[in-house]
């Protein structure tokens, strides 16, 4: 292969990866429906959307519960949920109302049921799940143990137990 048509291919596929915007999906289910909140630019913290086709057909066997939805943040994406405990007081990441509202929404949903989550990358709805672990939402917080976004991770977030025996 010649320098030219080298160039040309190196310059195509750079090209494409610029074009494929690397953005956080992040999935729940449910054992209820849930209702679905719109987007609103400069206004949204959180917002749930029914799954499309092409995510749900990569989505399937990742969840036991049978209501699945797309948790997006403030950022349209749901890269604005990411954050890092140790960062709390960092000037930088003073805007944590994505990740707080995805915390308490959590909570809120794990008050009488489990949840399952699931993050990837958008695009990688089929790849493999690759680290699992079970949570409870009740016991995190932001500014100790936030449980950040990792790619293909499936997270089941326990229902709050009874304090009642």
């Amino acid at each position: 292969m010649d320098g030219d048509r080298l160039r040309e291919l190196l310059d195509s596929n750079s090209v494409k990866l610029k074009q494929r915007k690397m953005c956080y999906a992040v999935f729940i289910a449910t054992p209820a429906p849930l209702q679905t909140v719109e987007f609103i630019p400069a206004v949204t913290k959180l917002y749930l959307r029914l799954p499309n086709e092409k995510e749900m057909a990569g989505l399937g066997d990742k969840f036991t519960m049978p209501y699945i939805y797309y948790v997006g943040s403030d950022s349209k994406c749901s890269c604005g949920f990411q954050f890092y405990s140790w960062r709390f007081d960092d000037p930088e990441w003073q805007d944590k109302s994505s990740p707080s509202a995805l915390l308490n929404l959590l909570n809120q949903l794990t008050i009488s049921d489990d949840v399952e989550y699931y993050c990837c990358w958008d695009g990688d709805w089929n790849e493999l799940i690759e680290s699992t672990r079970v949570l409870n939402s009740h016991k995190i917080t932001l500014e100790n143990n936030y449980f950040e976004l990792v790619e293909r991770e499936h997270i089941r977030f326990e229902r709050m137990k009874s304090a009642v025996k």
